[in-house]
């Protein structure tokens, strides 16, 4: 037990060294230790605590819980993309390489609202568990889990690292993504009236994910430009990811979409034939 308290105490120095001097010592960004625990459970409640706990459970109604969340999300998403726009976005930073300005006047709101953002994705994990309670295992998928486990340690690490700069496109860039995702949610939960209107775009907010990763990826590689001084860390950092994500994204597209069609179409022509 010493052996193991030790060696994650070493672990937690170990990065703090690397880490901004400004957010260091903030909640839950101190060392690593804290959200790779939070990780790990997450990890453990959806794949094994939480299916365990409602097999031989009927699925609980939280309709309502649901659309108080959504609009919860939904609210924050505007407020965080609206702070991030207004904090050097419109006066000061380009689409270009801009590295982490510790001294610029917006630069300690920008870490705050990195601080922010890292609490909605461990917010977001209430998700998965609204899933399993409502025994909709389907989409508690490999790509579900993966995607906010993922998008929960890189927002820990843009604001232990990188809480400005560059860093804070994808912010920006996510938040608008989740608006249109949050509204989308929300409206379809309102009720089966609006259930033709929200299948009718539900490809288009995978879509809307995955034109988001290309972006992304010619934004971040930037970093291999000579001419920018953000470090190569957040490059190895994020392109993987993203890289990941894109796959996974695509591969869900794919298999939802594309391929019914195409069933649908077989069907179609044996009927003819």
């Amino acid at each position: 037990m010493e052996v193991t308290k030790e060696f994650f105490e070493k672990l937690d120095a170990f990065v703090d060294q690397y880490g901004d001097p400004r957010t260091n010592e903030w909640s839950m960004v101190q060392g690593i230790t804290t959200p790779l625990a939070c990780a790990l459970v997450y990890l453990y409640l959806v794949l094994y605590l939480g299916p365990k706990f409602m097999e031989n459970r009927k699925p609980f109604n939280l309709l309502p819980i649901i659309k108080v969340y959504n609009l919860i999300q939904l609210v924050a998403c505007i407020l965080i993309f609206y702070m991030i726009l207004i904090s050097g976005w419109t006066t000061k930073y380009t689409l270009g390489c801009e590295p982490v300005d510790s001294n610029a006047p917006h630069s300690n709101r920008l870490a705050q609202l990195f601080w922010w953002t890292y609490m909605l994705k461990l917010v977001e994990f209430a998700e998965t568990a609204f899933f399993i309670l409502r025994k909709k295992t389907k989409q508690v998928s490999g790509l579900h889990v993966y995607h906010h486990a993922s998008t929960f340690i890189l927002a820990w690490a843009a604001v232990k690292f990188f809480p400005g700069g560059m860093a804070s496109f994808p912010i920006l860039v996510n938040s608008v993504v989740h608006i249109i995702m949050y509204a989308y949610y929300q409206l379809s939960s309102m009720g089966p009236q609006y259930h033709k209107l929200t299948l009718k775009y539900k490809k288009y907010v995978t879509i809307i994910q995955l034109i988001q990763f290309g972006i992304l990826v010619v934004h971040t590689l930037q970093v291999l430009s000579s001419s920018c001084s953000m470090p190569n860390a957040y490059l190895y950092g994020m392109l993987p990811d993203i890289i990941v994500l894109f796959y996974l994204f695509y591969k869900f597209y794919r298999n939802t979409y594309t391929t019914k069609i195409k069933n649908v179409e077989l069907k179609l022509a044996e009927k003819i034939k």
